[in-house]
């Protein structure tokens, strides 16, 4: 009689992917793509300040130009440094749970169905009707970025920024097509003297909304 051979791990059906695993790899491709952005807008920076220096034959870039590129790099390093996290997170697998802990197949695979977002803010007290705040992915939460929608329509992102040393600062905003919003001076701008960040959620989300038109 002809005896199977065929070692008991390969009899074993496929291990299926884990929701965890499934979080954790669309968190790192869309650090990887936020990187990314970074890389080419802080290429397009340099670019633009070399071509000043040489408009103006000067040894520096105005001082314009010096200020984009700051933040151009800045906004790399804080991508560079989300995406390092996100990737170390990765690699940490929890211990293979015995038969006695299984967990729920309907648990551990549940997800918002669709498009339904992971987190909805309801703006109607604070902007007005129609007005939510979305997170859509593990990636938005982990990185405090939300997505502004009016009616549901696009209307813009606002995202809590880390500075260099990995702590919480203020709010860049940035509207439907994707262009920063930038505070004027005054209470609504972030204080330490960083142009670009706007010193609260509300006044980012304010700034998105005020940006917006509606199709």
């Amino acid at each position: 009689m002809r005896k199977d051979r065929t070692p008991p791990r390969a009899r074993e059906p496929a291990e299926p992917m884990r929701t965890q695993d499934f979080d954790s790899r669309a968190g790192v491709a869309a650090a990887r793509d936020e990187a990314a952005r970074a890389l080419d807008r802080l290429d397009g920076a340099r670019r633009r300040a070399a071509r000043a220096r040489r408009e103006t034959g000067a040894s520096w870039p105005p001082p314009a130009e010096e200020q984009r590129l700051a933040e151009a790099a800045r906004a790399l390093a804080e991508a560079a440094r989300e995406l390092a996290r996100l990737v170390r997170d990765s690699g940490r697998r929890p211990a293979r749970a015995g038969p006695g802990d299984r967990v729920p197949a309907q648990a551990r695979t549940r997800r918002p169905a669709g498009d339904e977002p992971l987190v909805t803010l309801d703006l109607a007290h604070h902007v007005g009707p129609g007005w939510r705040l979305h997170q859509f992915t593990t990636a938005d939460r982990d990185a405090h970025r939300w997505h502004l929608r009016h009616h549901g329509h696009a209307a813009g992102t606002v995202t809590h920024v880390l500075n260099l040393r990995g702590r919480r600062t203020g709010w860049e905003a940035y509207d439907a097509r994707g262009f920063r919003l930038r505070p004027e001076p005054g209470p609504e701008a972030y204080p330490p003297g960083v142009p670009y960040l706007w010193a609260t959620r509300r006044a980012a989300v304010r700034a998105a909304a005020r940006a917006h038109r509606c199709p």
